[in-house]
């Protein structure tokens, strides 16, 4: 029977279904469980006062529960007069909630019958309705997928009686749809359900496909664990789902701003203003809310083909990840790219990014970005801020992940990812005061890969003062490279084709370099050795010159060595 808790178990799906109906005041009132089977739930709803009524196409079943003493009927849900056969079952009594306990997933249409329990329900009051239903999400069946399986097996998740899966999602769609809004929820977890394969490395994870797998599979929502949605829901309105096509832009432009720099981002809407491509939007985010009027009346300049463009959101507190993070849940368009308030672009850059996306769709597109150091005029004069120097290519033409790693090489507004990243859990690291694009591009780029559009369409204005490189301390920048790095060691990351390669290249080198410093070292240790040598027989000729000197010999002998010296002057000047 694998994980299903046939019989009830108080931390399974029975225990959880049972505790939702506990706050329900179920006392004196029917409760009726459809698809009953052996009644796993009739005692504990018993002890909560309630009269429980099973319903079950099995006629064993139901005579089983019979001979017990419990009351129970027999029901097909497929019936065409399903609501007349729950009417002679309920025969008039009060109902506090109806059960589908691991029933839904059984019913070839389990709209029709949802519907019908709504029916009953409008007729009384505070009916509530408990559902537990697998979750063919759960992050095994991934596993499964991915290692070319879909097994069909007794019971479980891949009951082979099962004809409807449900999703959290889907789930979701389906009640709402038929006039039931959920309440409340105890989901049953299982970290390994009954399709998990011990020791594959797809289901491990310690390995690093399983660790993958886990990270794309959590990032897309908190259910991947989830063996069993069990929730408890009340009745509404059907919500019937409209689809509206809506027009989305290509690409959105997420602009942080905190507003103080009203020149540069005038500066910045003119090169947005001038753009070859017009299928993007704007998604200003102003990081001081005091400025949003004053950022608002910026953007109202440009009343021709961008003022339509930009939507301003106020945004407080936090560090610089916040407001990004506030763009990008706004953000509409098929691709994201971020531009800062005091850099610039050229007129093709939008062009650029959809030529890119277009050529390699799904990527991260990267371009690159030459480096224009400016200072800001003394006050009086009539340009506030001025270039000081020749644009010059600072920064990698072409993106390398390693090198990436080590440090970032591509300014913010150099690359632009799809927006379906959002779904897979991206979200800019609100812990880190700097640095938080860096990582958001490594990891980005890690699931994404990097499609290079080999052309300058940035300028990166690097500032003299007011920029957030002379607001940071050094020490700073190193604590948040260093959180980084642990961020992103946490998880794997996978590399682009061609890594082994410049891996292979680079670690030859390092093993070249390595053996010209051991050489280097040795020789060293070679050239200190022989030092050591001569300082030791200098040491030992002063050592016993100084013994000499005081010596009783050496004293009586110094008349005799003065005589000598005496002597041998005196020849030296009969030669001169």
């Amino acid at each position: 029977m694998g994980n299903y808790e046939f019989d009830f178990n108080d931390s399974g799906p029975y225990g959880s279904a049972v505790r939702l109906l506990s706050t329900s005041a179920p006392e004196g009132r029917v409760v009726l469980d459809v698809g009953c089977g052996a009644g796993a739930v009739a005692g504990p709803l018993g002890d909560l006062g309630a009269t429980y009524v099973g319903l079950d196409l099995d006629e064993g079943s139901v005579a089983a529960l019979t001979e017990r003493g419990i009351e129970a009927h027999v029901l097909d849900l497929t019936r065409p007069d399903l609501r007349e056969a729950l009417d002679k079952a309920v025969n008039g009594r009060k109902v506090a909630a109806v059960l589908c306990l691991d029933v839904l997933e059984h019913v070839p249409d389990p709209r029709a019958v949802l519907e019908v329990l709504a029916g009953l329900a409008a007729e009384q009051a505070d009916v509530e309705l408990v559902v537990s239903v697998p979750n063919v999400g759960h992050v095994d069946l991934a596993r499964q997928l991915l290692s070319g399986h879909w097994d069909m097996t007794d019971s479980g998740l891949l009951d082979r009686t099962h004809v409807r899966f449900f999703t959290e999602r889907s789930l979701t769609e389906l009640m709402v749809s038929t006039g039931w809004y959920e309440a409340a929820r105890e989901d049953f977890v299982l970290l390994r359900s009954d399709q998990s394969r011990a020791g594959h490395p797809l289901f491990e994870p310690k390995a690093t496909l399983g660790a993958l797998v886990d990270q794309v599979r959590s990032g897309a929502d908190e259910h991947g664990k989830v063996n069993q949605f069990v929730r408890r829901y009340h009745r509404g309105a059907a919500r019937v789902a409209v689809a509206v096509e809506e027009e989305r832009p290509f690409l959105s432009v997420v602009m942080r701003t905190q507003g103080r720099r009203p020149d540069t981002l005038v500066d910045v809407l003119c090169c947005l203003g001038a753009q070859t491509d017009l299928d993007f939007e704007v998604v200003m985010v102003v990081h001081d809310s005091t400025m949003e009027t004053d950022v608002r009346t910026a953007v109202d300049q440009f009343e021709g083909n961008l003022a339509h463009r930009v939507t301003v959101l106020p945004c407080d507190g936090g560090t610089r990840g916040r407001p990004a993070n506030a763009g990008l849940a706004a953000a509409r368009g098929e691709y994201v790219v971020f531009l800062d308030d005091d850099d610039l672009v050229t007129a093709n850059w939008v062009e650029n990014i959809k030529a890119g996306a277009r050529t390699s769709p799904g990527t991260l597109v990267r371009w690159w970005a030459a480096e224009q150091h400016r200072e800001w005029a003394p006050n009086g004069q009539l340009a506030t801020h001025t270039a000081t120097g020749p644009l010059t290519p600072t920064y990698a033409t072409r993106f390398d992940m390693v090198r990436h790693i080590r440090q970032n090489e591509t300014p913010f507004h150099c690359f632009a990812f799809p927006r379906v990243l959002v779904e897979l859990g991206f979200r800019f690291d609100e812990s880190l005061t700097v640095c938080e694009d860096w990582e958001f591009l490594v990891r980005a780029a890690s699931f994404c890969g990097v499609h290079d559009t080999d052309e300058m369409t940035s300028i990166y204005n690097k500032w003299s003062e007011k920029s957030s490189s002379h607001a940071v301390a050094t020490d700073e920048w190193l604590v948040m490279r260093s959180m980084v790095h642990v961020a992103l060691d946490e998880k794997p990351l996978l590399l682009p084709p061609g890594s082994v390669r410049s891996l292979d290249r680079r670690l030859e080198r390092e093993e070249v370099l390595q053996r010209r410093v051991d050489a280097l070292e040795a020789e060293l240790a070679a050239v200190r050795g022989q030092l050591a040598h001569t300082e030791q027989v200098s040491t030992n000729a002063h050592n016993a010159l100084s013994e000499l000197r005081g010596s009783t010999s050496w004293k009586v002998s110094a008349p005799v060595r003065l005589a000598g010296a005496v002597a041998k002057k005196a020849r030296q000047k009969r030669q001169s």
